[in-house]
């Protein structure tokens, strides 16, 4: 195999080998935000431990086979010795298992208890191979003090006073053991260093423990608050949903006299050829068959009015697609028409078809209808109201500016003409949501709305939304019955 090939298969080997140890680690299940940051340190120690501590014993006896000029212990000494290592490891051993299962701080715990342990073991047999300045009280105080806190600090230095108190007794009481004092002063002198390193650790952690929790606490704080924010977002969508139908009920209410005097115009028709039907009779079969005609065109007619009525009164869930906005204005041409009176003139500017945007119809519909509604309600004695369609080739932006020769608003009103439940209407004559409901629907469609005006001068809305590629995938949504040209729109 060729050496660059080799040592990239290597490489690949030890990633694939750190990547299993770190899925190792991190998959231990602590839920504590504070013990996640020791959790892998303590697996680490404790696999360090399993395998560390035999070898060394391991390499001593092989040493002493080999005829290296080490210590050797006597026999209590030895069984001692080899005890308290096989103590070590079984903890070590326990201690993953422990955090494997989710109790890392008892794993701690008793590792902690099992290193004392052989620790006070080793200082009551003098004649123990053990290193001088043996760092196990040192370790545990600072293992305790990190890891379990405050308070399990100063509970492992009392006990670690009790356990050199032990080792100093046995000492003492060993066969030809130095004197008490000499022991006394070695022990004390211990003592303080370990009430330093208490200290240190102590000052040192306490800070770091503080903000670790309050830093933890925030994070509570925190995702309660985002729950909260999650819940009035929930809310506030179906309170703008229902806001939205609420509209659509209101509009079809306006224009329900417009809509049942067309209904009247059609059911003359039928009824005037229904009572001619005697003359249509001597007439012959062709008169009979154009009147047929006519009173199907009318029954169609009636017909596209009433679903057009449902379609856009119904409380549909929100669907966005690609439309015309040029021709869905012109189909809407005979519901904007009910709003005004006969001394109002209803003009719409712009080409018939061609211009795509992407939202839900029905909101299109809707804005369209609340801006005529507020047109309307703004010229009491008729004027001229005039949609005016276009866009804008270099920003790809439809643009829709809506104008009424109406009364005008003043600056003041126009900063607030958005707001919710703001109008300027008696009681009773209206809500306020008609153009907040504008401003949330295009807000929604990625659009804008803007408003020009003075009083006496009469309002412009300006309207902008994205325009798109037309979707020629998507199923085309009925018509209800209404054919559009180019030049014109007929029911």
């Amino acid at each position: 195999m060729p050496p660059g090939k080799s040592r990239s298969t290597e490489n690949v080997g030890e990633k694939i080998m750190w990547h299993r140890l770190h899925s190792w680690l991190n998959k231990t299940p602590v839920s504590d935000p504070i013990d996640r940051h020791y959790v892998s340190f303590m697996q680490l120690l404790f696999a360090t431990c399993v395998v560390v501590v035999p070898a060394l014993k391991l390499a001593y006896y092989v040493a002493i086979i080999l005829g290296a000029p080490l210590h050797r212990e006597q026999r209590v000494d030895q069984i001692l010795d080899l005890g308290t290592d096989v103590l070590i490891t079984a903890s070590a051993c326990f201690g993953i298992f422990l955090s494997m299962r989710g109790h890392f701080r008892l794993s701690v715990l008793q590792f902690l208890g099992v290193l004392l342990v052989s620790f006070t073991i080793g200082d009551m047999s003098p004649g123990m191979n053990h290193p001088a300045g043996d760092p196990t009280p040192y370790i545990v105080l600072a293992l305790a003090g990190q890891i379990l806190g405050r308070r399990a600090l100063w509970m492992t230095y009392l006990a670690l006073l009790v356990c050199m108190t032990l080792g100093a007794l046995g000492t003492a009481s060993a066969p030809h053991a130095p004197s008490l004092l000499t022991v006394a002063t070695v022990q004390v002198e211990r003592a303080i260093i370990s009430l330093v390193i208490a200290v240190i650790v102590d000052q040192t952690m306490a800070p770091l423990r503080a903000a670790l929790t309050e830093s933890q606490s925030r994070g509570r704080e925190l995702e309660k608050l985002n729950a909260n924010l999650a819940q009035e977002i929930v809310m506030r969508e179906k309170a703008q949903d229902h806001l939205i139908h609420v509209q659509k009920l209101e509009a079809v209410g306006r224009i329900a006299t417009g809509v049942a005097h067309d209904f009247d115009n059609v059911l003359n028709v039928m009824i005037g050829y229904a009572a001619h039907r005697d003359r249509l009779a001597d007439r012959g079969m062709p008169a009979v068959l154009d009147a047929m005609e006519d009173i199907e065109l009318q029954a169609r007619r009636a017909l596209s009015i009433s679903r057009k009525l449902l379609n856009f009164g119904r409380k549909d869930v929100i669907r966005s697609e690609t439309f015309d906005a040029a021709m869905a204005l012109h189909e809407l041409q005979p519901m904007l028409r009910q709003f005004f009176g006969a001394s109002t003139r209803l003009r719409l500017e712009g080409p018939s078809v061609g211009l795509h945007i992407r939202m839900d119809r029905g909101q299109f519909e809707l804005m369209l209808l609340n801006l005529a509604a507020n047109a309307a309600d703004a010229m009491p004695q008729g004027g001229e109201f005039m949609i005016r369609l276009g866009a804008d080739v270099g920003e790809k932006m439809l643009t829709l500016a809506v104008q009424d020769t109406g009364h005008g608003m003043s600056e003041e009103v126009r900063q607030r003409i958005f707001e919710p439940f703001y109008t300027t209407k008696p009681w009773g004559y209206g809500t306020g949501l008609g153009l907040s409901a504008v401003f949330d629907i295009l807000s929604d469609a990625a659009g804008s709305v803007t408003v020009d005006s003075k009083l006496g001068e009469g309002a412009t809305f300006n309207v902008r939304l994205p325009l798109t590629v037309p979707d020629h995938t998507e199923p085309a949504r009925p018509r209800s019955g209404i054919r559009v040209s180019r030049d014109s729109v007929a029911l």
